[in-house]
Parts: C-alpha cells; sequence; structure tokens
C-alpha cells in the first residue's frame, strides 16, 4: 500500500552553511561532534588556565592559614586549613580538567580523521592508546585524591571503595580495545592498498 504525495504549501527553508553550523546530511553526525567537543575542550581549557592562576595565586602571594567550617550534628567546628591543602585541592582540579582537556584534543582529532573520511590512520591508534592512559591516570588520580581527602577530615567524607574503580576500568580496557580494532583496521587498509 502506498500513502499519497503530501502537498507542499510552497514554502522553502534557505540553505545556509557557516563553518561553526555544519549542514545537516551524510556526516552531519560526524559534524555535531566535532562541534560539541570543540565546545567542550574550550570549556575545560579555560577550566585547566584558571584553576592553575588560582594554584599559582595560593602559591605565591603570602596569606595564613584559612579557617573554614565543618558543619555536623552539633553544630560547626573551625577547623584551621594550610596552605598545602588548598595547592593539593587546587592543583588536583587543574590535573583533572587538564586530563579531560588532553582527551577531548585527541577524541576532536578522530573525528576530524572521521568527518574526512580516513578514520583508520596509524595516528588514531597512539590516541586512542593515549586517552586510555589518560583516562586511567586521571581516575587513579581522583581515587587517590578522595582516599587522601577522606583521611585529612575523618567522619565528614566517606573513603572510596574499590567497587568505585570497577566502571571507570572498564571504560579503560574498551578504550584499549577500539585502539586494538583501529590498529587491525589501518592494517587492512594498509594491505589493501598495496595489493590495488
Amino acid at each position: 500500500m502506498r500513502f499519497p504525495k503530501s502537498l507542499s504549501i510552497g514554502i522553502r527553508v534557505p540553505f545556509v552553511r557557516t563553518p561553526a553550523l555544519p549542514a545537516l546530511g551524510p556526516g552531519s553526525m560526524s559534524s555535531l561532534l566535532g562541534v560539541a567537543l570543540g565546545a567542550a575542550f574550550w570549556i575545560l581549557a579555560l577550566l585547566t588556565f584558571g584553576a592553575v592562576l588560582i594554584f599559582l595565586f595560593i602559591a605565591f602571594v603570602p596569606m595564613g592559614p584559612l579557617d573554614l567550617i565543618a558543619t555536623s550534628e552539633d553544630g560547626g567546628t573551625s577547623v584551621p586549613v594550610p596552605r598545602a591543602y588548598f595547592l593539593f585541592g587546587v592543583g588536583a582540579f587543574a590535573g583533572y580538567f587538564a586530563g579531560f582537556a588532553l582527551i577531548l584534543r585527541h577524541l576532536r582529532r578522530i573525528v576530524f580523521s572521521l568527518r574526512i573520511g580516513d578514520p583508520f590512520q596509524p595516528a588514531n591508534v597512539s590516541r586512542l592508546k593515549q586517552i586510555g592512559l589518560t583516562l586511567a591516570t586521571v581516575t587513579g588520580g581522583a581515587w587517590v585524591g578522595q582516599t587522601l581527602v577522606s583521611r585529612l577530615v575523618r567522619g565528614a567524607l566517606e573513603p572510596p571503595s574499590l567497587f568505585d574503580l570497577v566502571t571507570p576500568a572498564f571504560s579503560v580496557l574498551v578504550v584499549f580495545v577500539l585502539a586494538e580494532v583501529f590498529r587491525e583496521g589501518a592494517r587492512l587498509r594498509r594491505e589493501s592498498e598495496l595489493t590495488i
């Protein structure tokens, strides 16, 4: 059974293509991913830059320990926080943001190679491996940082368990498996180019 064609009312939307907003069509998902990854990369790069500036400010501007109020059931307790703790916290945030900015930078390059129609490049294999190593480093660093903070403020923060590492470890394994798939794809492409 065929459905009847709908009648056009004669209004046409003009086709506009700009570099910031690519046209929809056969690579539109990769174009959309490229724009989203670019925006996220620049946001994380700015956050990293801000965290580094705050770190340098705390490191070089003289100031005494600040009072931090930790609330509890019986009210609040004034706890002096040394400068080293602030440096550790801001440095950890800077490293966290920088690690994810590096991951997004590699992802942007992989998506760009997808947009030009050549995703199975040997460079993408090393990019995926670097993404996996960075993800493992950031995840392990965040876990160690949470463990240290929970020991410093006993009772105020629950220490992380080993089960908190299951999902990130699985993500790292998936990235390394994808790297091997891309390596095999690059090898097969190279063999097909040699046989032609």
